[in-house]
């Protein structure tokens, strides 16, 4: 990780939700909450590029992309959450809920709702 500087939000969510990875990896999660918060225009590029990763017709990389938006929720403040917020995501999102996310998605959102 000697280049974060050149790193760009699609390559820090790529790397957070490869399909390959055996795990959440926290280092390019974080990296990418850090990278939307250092760009004018992070929470728009951000919201595009999950709802494109939550879209994925593998599952593990739509879960995978699913925490990353969690942790967003947590740590990159109200210029992510007025995007996220917007009916484009929303509508977009519940297009792509299928019975087996249903859950873990329910289980997300709950704080967000409080």
């Amino acid at each position: 990780m000697a280049y974060q500087e050149e790193e760009t939000l699609e390559s820090w969510l790529n790397k957070a939700t490869h399909p390959t990875n055996r795990q959440e990896d926290w280092e390019y999660i974080i990296s990418f909450c850090d990278q939307i918060n250092k760009e004018l225009e992070g929470p728009q590029i951000a919201v595009r590029l999950l709802v494109h990763k939550i879209q994925s017709p593998q599952e593990w990389e739509a879960l995978q992309a699913l925490t990353v938006l969690e942790a967003c929720m947590k740590n990159c403040g109200r210029r992510f959450h007025n995007e996220i917020g917007k009916y484009r995501f929303l509508n977009e999102l519940i297009k792509v809920v299928s019975p087996k996310v249903t859950r873990v998605c329910h289980y997300q959102w709950q704080p967000w709702s409080n």
